[in-house]
Parts: C-alpha cells; sequence; structure tokens
C-alpha cells in the first residue's frame, strides 16, 4: 500500500510554492525576509515531521516564530552587556 500523505518536506515546498504569488507581490527587501523565514522554517523540517499537525504551515510558522524569538534575545543579551560597560 502507498503512502496517502505527502512528506512533510514536499508539503513544505508545495506552501512556498502557493506563496509564491505573495512573496513577489512584496517589496524587495521583504522578499528577502520571506526567504530568510523560509529558510528558517526549512531548517526545522525534523521538528515540523515530528509534530504531524494537520497544517504544515502551522509548524513552519512556528519554527519561524522561535527562530525569531532566539535571535530577539541574543540582542538584548548584547544590549545588556554593552549597557553594564
Amino acid at each position: 500500500m502507498g503512502r496517502t500523505i505527502a512528506p512533510y518536506s514536499r508539503q513544505m515546498l508545495q506552501i512556498e510554492e502557493n506563496l509564491s504569488d505573495f512573496r513577489r507581490s512584496l517589496r524587495k527587501s521583504d522578499q528577502e525576509i520571506f526567504d530568510d523565514l523560509i529558510r528558517t522554517a526549512k531548517l526545522q523540517v525534523q521538528a515540523g515531521v515530528m509534530a504531524s499537525l494537520p497544517y504544515p504551515i502551522d509548524s513552519m510558522i512556528l519554527s519561524m516564530l522561535i527562530e525569531t524569538k532566539k535571535e530577539m534575545n541574543e540582542l538584548k543579551k548584547s544590549l545588556q552587556k554593552m549597557s553594564v560597560k
């Protein structure tokens, strides 16, 4: 019996393709940010596979948010170090 659900990585590619018109409508600088977010989601593909959510975009967005929060925390720590000196 064959698989009835496409692999998560293929679903991610399909979502990226579905958003291509949206991406094209963004300003060039925003397109670069969009591409960075998509790359971030692809880095967390294992977590998305394990989540088994009915809508893969949910785990993609969560991955993007986690990475953004991580970057914000690092920036806060850097700013705190700068203000202490």
